[in-house]
């Protein structure tokens, strides 16, 4: 019995003791990171039958088992990887709020002192140094922006070297946690299928801080290995092997690194970026792409629409040397700049011949996206073109086969020179990516600073009405479709030709070239008998580039038939002919043709006008001229006489046969009045206009000896009309076309078959208001030596404050503004999403520690009942030892 006692004693001291070790060693982990609670798990020891029942044996020590919750534990992981993802993006974005934030180095008070000297300026624009404080903000502006840019690369490469670092950490912790595993099972094989507790903790423990870096996925293998899968399913260790993680120069972007995934043994590479979720490698590809790369882009667009819109703007105006002005910053569209916007993908197939370049044609319609053009088949022609980022299809197309071809999307003009573009191709454009990098000036001489307008108008001083001219606005310089200049500015220095406006009527005025003031003659192509309409601003000149003209020039127009006798019939003898108009679309480039357009024979000038009216795309005047000269009056029989349109225009008393005498008579004739026939007389010619382009029937009454030369601009041979006889004279008909209208006829009667269809854009357009008087002249010409002018000076600076960006909704600043607002509240959405991601992870490790962590109090409690049990059964051996010496002595 004795003996039975002492070893129910001697098993409650062992237990008691392993007890008491597992309390110290969790006392003396207290510290230990990653350290679970460790907890003796007693068990009775089988119990001896005596009889009269079964009796206890003692206790022993079933498990040393660590205190641990598998839920708190993943819910620990979770917390801590979305805390480390946050705090990365929070640590990342506040450094370039606090850069484009800050005064001393944003952009805006760069911008706006660059305003203020171009303001400066225009209210001196003579003054050599308010000329030189623009160049010089204007190269601050420069400075400013590349300085951004270079703070921005260089965050870039930080975290660049931030990707590296934490995957060097993360391929560490990986290793170790693929020999933890090993070793795991290796413990359990010998321990008898037991748990290593130190082991368990240092592997939970390295998973967590594998966390910090990515986001993980457990998953627990039976033998009691953990596979850990990052991103989204990508395994990083599988039992006791692990993957390795690198990083690798994109191959549709060099500017970034991507996440690689190599595994065990070399086996193969995938690139698993986009896949990666959570940690501070998934915030700082969060950082890069969806803030750090847009504000890149963002800053490179101010740059790009400045520099553009400037340019426009200072090519329109005139430099103290008499000249145009030319580029103020550097061209965006030069070869190189067109040539680094795209990049092609490095996997695409061989021969590396494919010569592309993208031209930014319309700033104004700019994003801030990257775009991936992708050739998907299922002909090498057919092409899809995808916002970078999100993958989200922007447009699709398909090129006609043939190089050089263009494709246009967003503002911008893709030229596929010429290369082997095969399907799967794919090439990365980048707009605006390096516009704040590669912004620079232009203009290096203040004599070279355009602030002047190059065109100059003036009312003569002997005008009679009150109508005013505009002082005129350059439009453009250069034709959009290929960039050459304009015939206007093909001499430098000089208006080509100068012009000459003259009011024939008090409605009704023409446009002439001015090149020899002694002698104006008709503008080519011709801008005759304009109608004016009071109370409005008239436009002398087409604003729209595209628009061209053509003039009625076959051989019916304006010829004097031969005079028959009075009262005719007469006839203009114009010949029928059939009119054909086609219509392209310039976006479409779809070619729709009209019905075809039937003139009678023998149809007024201002018949044809009103057909051609009717028709889409068609704006027709006429007029009909015919010049009345060596009037003869043989003295004898009949006095002669002059009927117009069969208005008999008799000859007050006293009056003679010439041509003065009938202009007041035709003029003061109300029926010709409404007519609109008109006339005037420079003593030796009577010249009668019909305004509308009705026809002129000259009749002349009398003898057979008297008689009137007539001739009109394309006659110039005088026909002679005798007494008794008379002709009539058709007139002439110009046609304006909008953009992508062709005119084409069957003969040559009216129309040329093919005419050829001159541009009417003369790049610079003056408005008349007012009150015009017939004779009333004005005159546009170059604006030479104009040093005072500030006209565009005012311009330059006004864009400022004019909706330039975005659809030309936002100025330079508001588009600054907004990127500093998009970043600024990313800043402070992300330091508030900081804290409260940092309270989750605190309640995280509070609940962890409930359950494995070690309370000091709670263990010192601990200690003092297992010391209590282990003098407990320190008692009971004595006991035991009492009694067997007891019974020994007995027997003694």
């Amino acid at each position: 019995m004795s003996t039975n006692v002492i070893n129910i004693g001697l098993t409650g001291l062992k237990a008691s003791q392993t007890a008491l070790a597992t309390t110290g060693n969790n006392v003396s982990n207290a510290n230990t990171e990653g350290y679970s609670r460790q907890r003796v798990e007693f068990e009775a020891t089988p119990s001896q039958y005596i009889g009269a029942g079964y009796l206890g044996t003692g206790v022993g020590v079933a498990d040393i088992s660590r205190m641990t919750n598998q839920f708190l534990v993943t819910q620990l992981r979770s917390d801590t990887s979305m805390f480390s993802e946050i705090d990365k993006i929070r640590a990342n974005v506040s450094q370039i709020d606090s850069l484009l934030a800050d005064p001393t180095t944003g952009l805006s008070p760069g911008m706006s002192a660059f305003f203020q000297a171009l303001q400066g300026a225009a209210d001196d624009p003579s003054s050599i140094p308010e000329r030189q404080l623009v160049l010089t903000q204007a190269e601050g502006l420069i400075n400013r922006f590349n300085v951004l840019y270079n703070r921005l690369e260089s965050q870039q490469s930080n975290i660049d070297q931030d990707m590296r670092a934490l995957i060097t950490e993360a391929n560490s912790l990986a290793s170790g946690i693929a020999q933890v595993n090993q070793a795991i099972v290796s413990a359990r094989g010998s321990a008898q299928g037991k748990d290593v507790n130190d082991l368990l903790d240092k592997r939970d423990q390295m998973i967590r801080e594998l966390s910090e870096i990515v986001s993980v996925t457990v998953v627990e293998q039976t033998d009691g290995q953990l596979n850990i899968l990052v991103g989204k399913g990508q395994s990083l260790v599988i039992g006791s092997h692990a993957n390795t993680l690198g990083l690798q120069v994109s191959e549709t972007d060099p500017t970034h690194q991507e996440v690689a995934l190599t595994e065990s043994g070399g086996s193969g590479t995938n690139i698993i970026t986009s896949e990666i979720t959570g940690g501070e490698l998934g915030g700082i590809l969060l950082f890069r792409d969806q803030i750090l790369q847009p504000s890149f882009n963002a800053l490179g667009r101010i740059a790009v629409v400045m520099a553009d819109t400037i340019n426009e703007q200072h090519q329109l105006g005139m430099d103290l040397e008499n000249r145009l002005g030319g580029m103020f910053f550097e061209d965006i569209n030069s070869e190189n700049n067109a040539r680094q916007r795209v990049t092609a993908n490095e996997g695409n197939a061989l021969p590396n011949d494919r010569d592309i370049g993208v031209e930014i044609i319309d700033t104004s319609a700019l994003t801030t996206k990257d775009y991936r053009i992708q050739f998907t088949g299922p002909s090498d022609n057919d092409i899809l073109v995808v916002d970078a980022l999100s993958g989200a299809t922007v447009t699709r197309g398909r090129l006609p086969g043939l190089f050089p071809a263009t494709f246009e999307f967003d503002g911008l003009r893709i030229n596929f020179e010429s290369g082997s573009f095969q399907t799967g191709d794919s090439f990365l454009v980048t707009p605006t990516r390096y516009g704040a990098r590669d912004i620079d000036m232009s203009v290096s001489r203040v004599e070279e600073i355009a602030l002047a307008s190059p065109i100059r108008t003036e009312s003569d001083l002997g005008n009679v009405g009150n109508a005013v001219i505009s002082q005129g606005e350059l439009l453009a310089v250069k034709r959009s479709s290929n960039d050459a200049i304009l015939p206007t500015f093909a001499v430098p220095g000089e208006l080509t030709p100068p012009i000459l406006i003259r009011f024939i009527t008090d409605t009704y005025y023409e446009v002439l070239d001015n090149s020899d003031p002694a002698n104006p003659v008709p503008l080519d192509p011709p801008l005759n008998n304009q109608k004016y309409i009071a109370g409005v601003s008239n436009a002398i000149f087409t604003a729209d580039e595209g628009q061209t003209a053509v003039s009625a020039e076959g051989v019916s127009i304006a010829q004097v038939p031969a005079p028959v006798a009075s009262p005719g019939p007469y006839a203009n003898g114009y010949g029928a002919q059939t009119v054909t108009l086609r219509n392209r679309d310039p976006e479409t480039g779809i070619v729709t043709t009209q019905s075809p357009l039937n003139i009678a024979a023998n149809a007024s000038a201002e018949e044809i006008a009103s057909a051609l009216n009717s028709r889409n795309g068609v704006s027709a005047l006429a007029y009909t001229e015919v010049e009345l000269s060596n009037f003869v009056d043989d003295g004898g029989g009949v006095a002669p006489g002059l009927t117009i349109n069969g208005e008999v225009l008799t000859l007050p008393s006293g009056g003679s046969f010439t041509p003065d005498d009938y202009v007041d008579l035709i003029n003061n004739n109300s029926n010709l009045q409404d007519a609109g026939i008109v006339a005037w007389s420079d003593g030796g010619t009577l010249t009668v206009r019909a305004l509308t382009g009705k026809d002129i029937t000259v009749e002349v009454t009398g003898d057979a000896t008297d008689s009137v030369d007539i001739a009109t601009a394309n006659d110039t041979v005088a026909t002679t009309i005798a007494g008794g006889s008379g002709t009539s004279v058709g007139g002439f008909v110009d046609v304006q076309l909008d953009d992508g209208v062709r005119l084409n006829a069957d003969n040559n009667n009216i129309f040329l078959p093919a005419p050829v269809a001159q541009s009417s854009f003369r790049g610079y357009q003056a408005n008349i208001t007012g009150t015009p008087s017939q004779g009333d002249t004005f005159t546009i010409e170059y604006n030479e030596n104009g040093v005072s002018d500030n006209r565009n000076a005012l311009k330059m600076a006004g864009l400022e404050t004019e909706g330039t960006i975005g659809g030309n909704v936002s100025t330079y600043n508001e588009a600054y503004s907004q990127l500093v607002e998009v970043v600024g509240s990313t800043a402070s959405q992300a330091q508030l999403d900081t804290e409260s991601a940092q309270s989750l992870l605190r309640q995280s490790e509070n609940r962890w520690q409930e359950v494995s962590g070690v309370s000091l109090d709670e263990e010192a409690g601990r200690l003092i009942q297992y010391q209590a049990a282990y003098n407990a059964s320190a008692q009971v051996v004595s006991i035991a030892r009492q009694l067997f010496d007891t019974l020994l002595n007995t027997f003694a």
